[in-house]
């Protein structure tokens, strides 16, 4: 293999057997690094004060102590990658925890440390501590000053420096989209792609080819090689949405690509190296979907290195006068009605609103309510009518007498179309918001999709 381009670097190999100390070091060696070996934590400790290393590769089965001290003990120049087996990742989540940059799994394939050194040349040079004025500007989209968002922010910036898997849940509608998205943006990724997949829309037989791409002929109707979200997101970051409504047949895919850094295309032969930062989302509590066997516990543990929870709109009413004037602005722009504010008594009407579909729910509420005033304010008239006016009513539906929407079934409808009825309506009833009608049926987002499918296809 060529040397690395760009400049050389010190590294320390922290490794107890003797054979695989000196493979790495000729590994690094070879790619143009000074090179130094430790086969204690004690050896690794007298190296880091003789000549604090740019990087270091640490095994964290030691003979002498704990190898997380060394990832703990590293000075603050040094950048750590620990070396784990198949079965370990839950003690490289730790490691990574502890303030490691990134684990790999051994046996340990040369693509995968150039990769790796590659990466820790394009960190960023500045501590992840407060966001700074570039930061501040990136997290834009996350509006609001109350502790709880607040600390959401803090959280995303200085995750963001990190390659570290995050676990982003929540409500429907909390945002875990924009946060995602802001993480890209905070990133040493945010040149690259930021590419979404929602996995709950996605049909069983398809999840595979969605994520790894296929080749010529693979199945049926593969009359082209397609690259998948792991190819499109290369050097950037992918965003799984809803990864809990995933199969867990796919799951286990899924792990095995997150822990080797390397897939096929389906029809494939050839492996590829996985180049992404991986970004997952549920609106499940994750440890009840674990319970549950929605999500694999080991998939848990290898996407939750950074798990971060984004609070409901009641948890922060507080920041609903700076979001509803950032939403309004945005369909004034569009618009241009010469609507340019609320009034006082609007916005405090929004304020004691609960919002149980969250940012999303308020998002739309602004808009109907904009579009029932005139200039130059949105109004309190139009803003209570849109808090006081039940669902919308879709064709076919009818109000009942408490306002609530009714669907009609008859005496001879079939299981199925009565399903469909009501599936349908609830649909319309929270304005086309699939994920929020899952959420009132208590089923989930993923059933939605196949049900839909099912009477698309007679």
């Amino acid at each position: 293999m060529a040397a690395r381009r760009g400049k050389a670097m010190k590294a320390l190999v922290v490794e107890d057997d003797p054979g695989t100390r000196e493979a790495l070091m000729e590994l690094l060696a070879g790619l143009g690094h000074e090179t130094e070996g430790a086969g204690s934590v004690a050896e690794a400790t007298a190296a880091y004060r003789r000549a604090p290393p740019d990087v270091a590769l640490v095994d964290l089965g030691l003979p002498d102590g704990d190898g997380l001290d060394v990832v703990r003990s590293a000075p603050g120049g040094t950048a750590v990658l620990v070396l784990t087996g198949q079965g370990s990742v839950r003690t490289a989540v730790d490691a990574m925890k502890a303030g490691a940059h990134d684990f790999l799994v051994k046996p340990l394939r040369p693509q995968q440390l150039l990769a790796a050194l590659e990466h820790l040349g394009e960190r960023p040079a500045r501590p992840a501590a407060a966001p700074d004025r570039a930061e501040a500007e990136a997290l834009g989209e996350i509006l609001g000053s109350s502790e709880a968002i607040q600390n959401v922010t803090r959280l995303l910036a200085r995750v963001a420096a990190s390659d570290a898997p995050v676990f982003l849940y929540g409500e429907s509608g909390t945002g875990k989209e924009v946060a995602a998205r802001t993480l890209h943006s905070l990133s040493r990724r945010a040149a690259g792609p930021f590419v979404g997949v929602n996995c709950g829309a996605l049909s069983p037989s398809l999840v595979e080819s969605e994520l790894f791409g296929h080749e010529k002929g693979a199945f049926t109707g593969a009359e082209r090689r397609r690259e998948g979200t792991f190819e499109l997101a290369r050097r950037g970051t992918l965003f799984l949405d809803e990864v809990t409504e995933m199969p867990l047949e796919m799951q286990v895919k899924l792990l095995r690509v997150l822990e080797t850094r390397t897939f096929r295309r389906v029809g494939g032969a050839e492996e590829r190296d996985v180049d992404v930062r991986v970004v997952a989302s549920s609106n499940r509590d994750l440890l009840e979907a674990v319970a549950g066997g929605a999500l694999r516990e080991d998939l848990y543990y290898r996407l939750a290195v950074f798990p971060l929870r984004l609070p409901p709109l009641r948890e922060r009413l507080g920041d609903v006068p700076v979001l509803s004037r950032a939403f309004l602005a945005r369909i004034e722009a569009d618009e241009g009605r010469g609507i340019a504010g609320f009034e006082a008594e609007a916005l405090e009407a929004f304020s004691r609103h609960v919002w149980p579909g969250n940012v999303r729910e308020l998002r739309n509420a602004v808009h109907r309510a904009y579009v029932l005033s005139d200039p130059p304010a949105v109004s309190l008239e139009a803003a209570e009518a849109v808090l006081s006016a039940p669902a919308p009513i879709p064709p076919g539906g009818a109000a009942g007498g408490d306002g609530a929407l009714a669907v009609p079934v008859r005496v001879g409808d079939t299981v199925r179309a009565a399903e469909r009825k009501l599936i349908e309506a609830t649909i319309a009833a929270v304005g086309g918001d699939k994920r929020a009608a899952a959420e009132v049926l208590g089923i989930s987002l993923k059933t939605i999709y196949n049900k839909i499918r099912s009477w698309d296809a007679g």
